[in-house]
């Protein structure tokens, strides 16, 4: 069963700055996220219930919620720092 995709405000506003190229590399990746979104490699405390994963050279961070079958998109973190 696949999940349902949100955003936030703040990843909707980096989406934006990207290129036609990134945006369609995001939205490839995330279909198939949304396919099983346990599998992605979790980030460390503080924020281990966040996932990410690497498209390039940019970083997404999202969460999800296997209850409501739900991924949310976080933001888009351009440098390699979170």
């Amino acid at each position: 069963m696949s999940y349902e995709i949100f955003s936030s405000r703040q990843f909707e506003k980096d989406f934006r700055k990207l290129n036609l190229n990134f945006q369609d590399k995001i939205k490839k990746k995330f279909k198939e996220v949304a396919k099983n979104p346990v599998r992605y490699k979790h980030m460390h405390p503080p924020l281990n219930k966040y996932c990410r994963i690497r498209i390039e050279k940019l970083r997404i961070i999202f969460s999800y919620n296997i209850e409501k079958h739900i991924v949310y998109l976080e933001k888009i973190v351009f440098s390699h720092r979170y």
